[in-house]
């Protein structure tokens, strides 16, 4: 027993020199990088494709160690472990890997990073999701500042041509998403995780790939205007009512529940009409002078939100996500309870059949309503089941559409008010003291107050990205307190200059929709399945027209936003 005790100490002190030993010669080798900055996966030029990495025998040679230094603890075998399985690789001449070993992939969705190869093969392991999870995910990210302007859009196109309408840009803009989700399956390479700059590159050219950064970044820069009008006009609206409720009690408004805000002369039954600088605050005190909804406000906001933009990493905010899906399923009651007690309001329900010519405007909105493509490859890629991804995208598109139509139709059908009086912001027409609008703007306030530093770090991150890839230096896109403070100003100071001059969030979402949508919507998905069935040999010419088609749609829907007023 004794024997065997001291031979069982013997190897274990034997095994533990040689794991020792093992260690200090991995340490010197395994630890240099195997690639420099200049031919990382993050320092791609616009130009530039991602080849697959080939490994021969060779590669390790005595003559070129000495110039690369890429040397491999025994290439002939190496046993790899991923997860729980074990693999052994025997030999590794001529082999195709899609990564190498220092290489890490960044998934941007989740903010997750997997690494994914070890000497030259990766791991299969990563996060996935079922069908539901899949489906909830497509539908809270559409979901956005449109379904308070719904029924405005209604209202400049009639009702069942913008129901008509509103089902067909839905189709659309499924298809469109569908082929984008197809080409990545098709053409996108085992082990790289693509995005549509890279298909367009791949595929259509660089000018593609240019253009496709470009528009994504006007997408950002859009989202961020709306919300900070939107943000500015909770903000002035509750710290309104607080000052009536808690400061100036002695002001009391004969201010209705539903205000039109409209400068015309008649409403349904004669109700009376407000001018839009009613205040129930009087107007020439200095509290009004102070807080002014197009002057002061957006520059207070500014000042409060301005430190907030500044994080290395905005990771606190995201645990905020969940406000999204209360605040869609608060704004659907909402409507659902006004509707309730104001009844049906439709006089005239034969006209609600003729199309009015700013239907224009309805589909320029619509574009960025149902705008996902730019991100679509990256939420659908975890998936579970990826065989159901069209089934999957079409039952969120039904959900979005479904949302959207709910909003939009209930207000509009029961709004007590001439349908000329619905505001691109429904809250507005609704009194300040009103108990829902203003959980609802609180709420909305709130959720928008996390979600815009998430937004300006995705800008940020893209500006960033787009420096280093076109000065191809990558300090140029490193991060410091000085690029980003200097983002941020820029940032804030557009939004700010929109929010005092053009505080019209329909008229900025048609055309962000709308530009943006010819891009993403129209334009890259058509050229890309062209592209796709031209090198499969299967490009007819019907194909090839209706894809045409589909590109001259979005130039029209463009081109028309220029000649329709939002008066």
């Amino acid at each position: 027993m004794i024997l065997f005790s001291i031979v069982t100490m013997r190897d274990l002190i034997r095994n533990y020199k040689l794991i020792i030993q093992g260690k200090n010669q991995e340490s010197d080798t395994e630890t240099e990088p195997l690639m420099t900055s200049t031919s990382s996966g993050s320092s791609y030029s616009f130009g530039a494709l991602r080849q697959p990495r080939v490994f021969n025998q060779e590669s390790f040679s005595a003559e070129s160690g000495e110039s690369e230094k890429l040397s491999i603890q025994n290439p002939l075998i190496r046993k790899l472990v991923f997860a729980n399985t074990t693999l052994e690789v025997p030999g590794m001449q001529n082999e195709l890997y899609p990564k190498m070993a220092s290489e890490l992939t960044f998934v941007s969705v989740d903010k997750e990073i997997y690494v994914e190869t070890v000497a030259g093969c990766r791991s299969d392991a990563k996060h996935t999701h079922n069908s539901l999870v899949t489906i909830f995910a497509v539908w809270n990210t559409t979901m956005g500042s449109s379904l308070l302007a719904m029924s405005w859009g209604l209202e400049k196109t009639g009702l069942f041509p913008g129901i008509l309408i509103n089902i067909l840009i839905a189709a659309l803009c499924l298809y469109t998403a569908y082929i984008l989700l197809s080409v990545n399956q098709r053409h996108g390479m085992l082990g790289q995780t693509f995005e549509v700059p890279d298909l367009c590159r791949m595929l259509i050219g660089r000018w593609a790939e240019v253009l496709a950064k470009i528009f994504s970044l006007v997408v950002l820069i859009g989202a961020n205007i709306v919300y900070w009008i939107l943000m500015s006009n909770f903000l002035y609206n509750s710290v309104v009512f607080l000052y009536g409720f808690f400061m100036d009690k002695t002001v009391q408004s004969e201010e209705p529940s539903v205000l039109c805000l409209k400068h015309i002369n008649l409403s349904l039954n004669d109700t009376i009409i407000f001018n839009q600088n009613f205040n129930y605050v009087n107007v020439n005190t200095a509290f009004d002078k102070i807080w002014n909804l197009y002057t002061t406000v957006p520059i207070f906001l500014g000042a409060v939100m301005f430190p907030l933009l500044n994080f290395k990493s905005p990771t606190f905010f995201t645990k905020f996500n969940s406000l999204g899906t209360i605040s869609v399923a608060y704004l659907l009651l909402f409507v659902a309870i006004k509707a309730c007690n104001w009844g049906v309001n439709m006089p005239n329900i034969v006209s609600e059949f003729q199309i009015k010519p700013t239907f224009c405007a309805l589909t320029g909105m619509l574009s960025l309503s149902y705008f996902i493509h730019n991100i679509i490859i990256s939420v659908m890629r975890h998936n579970k089941h990826q065989e159901h991804n069209g089934r999957d995208l079409s039952i969120a598109f039904g959900l979005i559409t479904f949302t959207y139509l709910f909003i939009g139709i209930i207000f509009y059908t029961s709004f007590p008010l001439m349908k000329s009086c619905i505001e691109d912001n429904i809250l507005n027409n609704f009194s300040k003291r009103d108990t829902l609008t203003i959980i609802a703007r609180v709420l909305l306030l709130f959720q928008l107050f996390t979600v815009f530093p998430l937004i300006s770090f995705m800008l940020r991150n893209d500006i960033l990205s787009n420096i280093n890839n076109v000065f191809k230096d990558y300090r140029l896109g490193e991060f410091s307190y000085v690029k980003v403070v200097a983002i941020n100003s820029v940032i804030i100071f557009v939004c700010i200059m929109f929010a005092c001059f053009l505080p019209r969030i329909g008229t900025l979402i048609r055309y962000t929709g709308a530009l943006s949508g010819l891009v993403y919507i129209f334009l890259l998905p058509s050229l890309l399945k062209i592209s796709s069935l031209r090198k499969e040999h299967s490009l007819t010419a019907t194909k090839l027209i209706i894809h045409i088609v589909i590109i001259l749609v979005g130039i029209l829907n463009l081109f028309s936003q220029f000649f329709i007023s939002d008066k």
